[in-house]
């Protein structure tokens, strides 16, 4: 649990403001994929950086000139740097805000195009978490899954619908936990009215 901005669980960001933050909303969590998601991505590029000194093997780059190798080559390191910033920022930028009103998820599908599902503290129902497998339980990652008493659903990676399913992040059990007990704070709030 760190409290940098760049971790993928930050309890309490300080730094923090989002767009249509109200005034008095104190941000609780901030979280983004567990990093050892972006493992497969990463292992991708290490290989492909290599790539270009094979390419001799290729008869096809032997028939090309010196000259046109060079440019075949800047255009994949090109590519490549163009494929690392791009999986970076949907790393980075699919958040998921826990505040003391509401919950605020941010979805990415490509640079263009951006989801955010946002629902008050007294319109959610249920919390759920799971962690599936090996690599889940070693690096404590999971999956929560937020039902709202809205009827409106949003598909979310896996094709589920759900109003808010916060994938593949880091400390799922703490998330649930925080997520729980600000709902059963709401309902005493509540209450008392």
């Amino acid at each position: 649990c760190s409290n940098s901005l760049w971790s993928s669980f930050v309890v309490n960001p300080h730094r923090l403001r989002f767009q249509a933050q109200h005034e008095s909303e104190e941000v609780i969590l901030l979280g983004r994929r567990h990093p050892i998601t972006n493992l497969g991505w990463l292992s991708l590029v290490c290989i492909a950086l290599f790539v270009p000194m094979i390419w001799g093997e290729f008869p096809f780059f032997n028939a090309l000139t010196e000259l046109t190798i060079t440019k075949v080559t800047i255009l994949w390191y090109l590519t490549l740097i163009f494929y690392v910033i791009l999986n970076f920022l949907l790393w980075f930028y699919n958040v998921y805000i826990v505040t003391d009103e509401r919950l605020v998820d941010v979805d990415f599908v490509g640079l263009l195009n951006k989801t955010v599902n946002i629902a008050d503290l007294d319109k959610l129902e249920d919390v759920n978490y799971s962690q599936n497998g090996l690599m889940d339980s070693l690096f404590n990652m999971g999956d929560v899954i937020v039902q709202t008493a809205s009827e409106q659903k949003t598909p979310d990676a896996s094709g589920e619908l759900s109003a808010f399913t916060f994938e593949e992040i880091a400390n799922p059990d703490k998330v649930a936990q925080v997520i729980s007990q600000l709902i059963d704070n709401e309902e005493e709030e509540n209450r008392r009215r």
